[in-house]
This record gives structure tokens, C-alpha cells and sequence, in this order.
């Protein structure tokens, strides 16, 4: 048995930004728009976004000061804003870290409290309204434009926490690949590694479903065919379409089903040190993972050494171990196999890393097909290190 909802209409293609204008005009007069500091201002979108609204009639309120790995106190002072303005709609423009920030501020104005309330770090609170939400992702990693989930860091207790309420499913998702091609190569690479391990932990996750095992192929498939190209050649259009597709199906499939303890574990070490990049973390930690419940999860990661990797073997072992090594290959074409010394965590560090990732992410911990308990991670990040 499974469920599927998705109540987020969904604009994809090319060109589909144009769209923008005619798609919000019934939602108010007045927006917020929700993003990064810097590379939205550097392409010109974020006045081409303006411009766009503005010609419609939409009053325009913009709230830059999201940062990779957004923090509660920029959630609750954009949250501030928007109730003081009476904003009537958030747009998210940016990466997956403008649009879970947008997702939070949905939530903390329209309910008029602290974000963090409505954690189960915090108050535990459910939400039971937001504002409406826009997502006009920049890039093609995160899948927040497709999920009810945002994720966000309380830079006091170093907790990560991801939220999921029905509320913040955006109402509509603009999905243009042309405003992708100037992502840098390192993050073409994290995005895509961030997409493809969704698609991966959905897959491996015991609530599983054949909807979702559809999807999870296909994206995973779709980004180990199309990301070299675009990462040697960012205007490549046709590769971005792709990239931009596989991130959209991740973020349906892990709606339908949900990410494993590779995302908990590396929540547990960018909530303590900001600066390992999300997607970077989860290759650094994801096939140690594998290679530590691999009894468990064998078959299923033999069917996708044929469907992803294109390899016939049929010796369950050989098709299994022969998936983690080609994943090793692959992520050592971007740089991806580092090790977490490298950013600074130390042995000593990690069984107060793992005692928070499990507290705060044991909702996805249970869904591996391992059982695992804190010392398991522990022990991942220990190989990882």
C-alpha cells in the first residue's frame, strides 16, 4: 500500500520563466522573494524576476540573506517582514537552500510565530496554513520544487532539521533549464550528486513503491548519462534539460517514499561545520553506507547496476558490489571521493555528530533497510573520515 499526492502545479521546459507573471497574477498584489546573496543578483534574474512581477502590478519585497545551509534567524527576520508588509506570497528563487528558506518563512508568517516552533527539535508544533510558495530553482539538485520539505540549521544547537508539512507544497514550480547554465562546475556536480542520491535512498528505502522505483531509475540514469556534459560545457542545454528532469523525479520520488540514513548522517556534519556542501557530503558518507548494510540492500542495488550503469551481471554479489565501485568511478570523475578530514572533523567529534543527526533525523534512520542506531553512524563516518 502507498500513497501519492502531489498538489504542486509544475511548469517545466525551457522558457518556462516567461510563464511567471500569468501564473501568480490571482495570488495578491504583494510578494517577498526569498534568496541567496549574491549569484541571483550576478545573472540578472532576480531583476528580471522584478521586472517581470512589477509589470503586472505586483509589489516586490526582496529578502537576500539566504546562505548554504539556511539558519532559523533568517527565516524568522524575512518572516518578520512579510507579516509587517502583509505579503501575500513567497517566491523561492534559487537553489534548494532560497527555496526551503522561502518554505520556512511560509510557515512562520502565516502562523505568526517562530520557525523553529515547528521542528521536532523546537516546539514540535504543526502547521496548519502558509503562504502560498513559489520555487524557481537555479539549480538541479535538491527536488524542493516537487516536496513538502525544507531543510534548515539552528545555528546555536547545530541542529539540521528537516521539516515536512502538506502546507508547503509549493503551489507552483517553475522549472526552466536555461536558468541553470550558469551554475558553476563544482556546484553542477553537487547539485546533481544531491539529486541522484535521493533518487538512490528512495530507492534503497523500505517503503519503496513501484511509482517511486520508476522515478528514482530514471533520474539516477539520466544524471550518470548527462552530467559530464554539462559540467564540461555548462551552456549545454539538452544536458541541463536532463539534470533539471532528474531533480524534479527525485524530488517526487522522495516525496512518495523518502531519503535513508545517508541524508541523516550528512545533516548530522554540515549542522556542525557549514562548509562541506550538502551534495558533497552525501558522496563522501553514501557508499560507505552501502558497503555497511550491503547484505541488506544487495538485490536492489543489483537491479541498478543493470538500469543505471548499463551492466549485465547476473550473480546478485557481482551485480551489487560492481554498482558501489562504479559509483566510486563515477563520483572520482568531479572530485567527489574526499574525505571528511579534509574539512576538519576529527574521530573525537563523531559520536556528538551522530548522537544529533540521530536525534533530529531518526525519522529517516528507521527507513534503511539496515536497522542502525548512533554507533552505526559512527562508525560510516569513521570509514568516511
Amino acid at each position: 500500500m502507498f500513497e501519492s499526492y502531489l498538489p504542486t502545479r509544475i511548469v517545466f521546459g525551457v522558457g518556462a520563466i516567461e510563464k511567471l507573471p500569468k501564473l501568480v497574477t490571482n495570488l495578491g498584489k504583494k510578494t517577498m522573494i526569498v534568496t541567496g546573496r549574491k549569484s541571483t543578483k550576478v545573472t540578472g534574474l532576480l531583476d528580471r524576476v522584478k521586472a517581470m512581477l512589477e509589470k503586472v502590478g505586483i509589489e516586490v519585497l526582496v529578502f537576500d540573506k539566504v546562505q548554504p545551509n539556511p539558519i532559523s534567524d533568517h527565516v524568522d527576520e524575512a518572516a518578520k517582514i512579510a507579516i509587517e508588509q502583509n505579503v501575500e506570497f513567497i517566491i523561492g528563487l534559487g537553489g534548494g537552500s532560497a527555496i526551503d528558506s522561502a518554505k520556512a518563512v511560509a510557515i512562520a508568517a502565516a502562523m505568526k510565530d517562530s520557525f523553529w516552533n515547528y521542528t521536532n527539535a523546537g516546539g514540535n508544533k504543526k502547521p496548519d496554513k502558509a503562504l502560498p510558495v513559489i520555487a524557481i530553482p537555479t539549480t538541479h539538485g535538491t527536488g524542493t520544487e516537487a516536496d513538502p520539505f525544507a531543510v534548515i540549521t539552528n545555528p546555536r544547537t547545530k541542529e539540521k532539521v528537516g521539516i515536512g508539512y502538506d502546507v508547503i507544497f509549493p503551489k507552483i514550480s517553475i522549472v526552466d533549464p536555461s536558468l541553470m547554465t550558469t551554475l558553476p562546475k563544482d556546484q553542477t556536480a553537487y547539485t546533481s550528486m544531491d539529486a541522484f542520491y535521493h533518487s538512490l535512498e528512495a530507492f534503497l528505502n523500505i517503503d519503496a513503491n513501484p511509482y517511486s522505483d520508476l522515478l528514482a531509475i530514471d533520474s539516477m540514469k539520466r544524471i550518470v548519462s548527462f552530467l559530464m556534459r554539462a559540467y564540461v560545457n555548462g551552456e549545454d542545454i539538452e544536458a541541463r534539460t536532463n539534470l533539471a528532469w532528474a531533480s524534479t523525479e527525485a524530488g517526487i520520488t522522495e516525496t512518495l517514499t523518502g531519503v535513508i540514513a545517508n541524508h541523516a548522517i550528512e545533516h548530522g556534519l554540515s549542522g556542525f561545520n557549514e562548509q562541506l556542501p550538502h551534495g558533497l557530503g552525501l558522496c563522501i558518507t553514501g557508499p560507505y553506507l552501502l558497503e555497511y548494510m550491503f547484505e541488506e540492500c544487495k538485490e536492489r542495488l543489483a537491479v541498478l547496476t543493470k538500469h543505471v550503469f548499463n551492466i549485465d551481471e547476473f550473480n546478485v554479489n557481482k551485480a551489487a558490489r560492481l554498482f558501489i565501485e562504479k559509483l566510486y568511478e563515477f563520483q572520482d570523475l568531479f572530485n567527489l571521493n574526499e574525505k571528511l578530514s579534509k574539512f576538519g572533523f576529527k574521530e573525537q567529534d563523531l559520536p556528538e555528530i551522530a548522537k544529533v543527526a540521530y536525534r533530529i533525523m531518526k525519522g529517516v534512520v528507521v527507513k534503511s533497510p539496515k536497522k542502525l542506531e548512533e554507533k552505526d553512524l559512527v562508525e560510516i563516518m569513521k570509514k568516511a573520515l
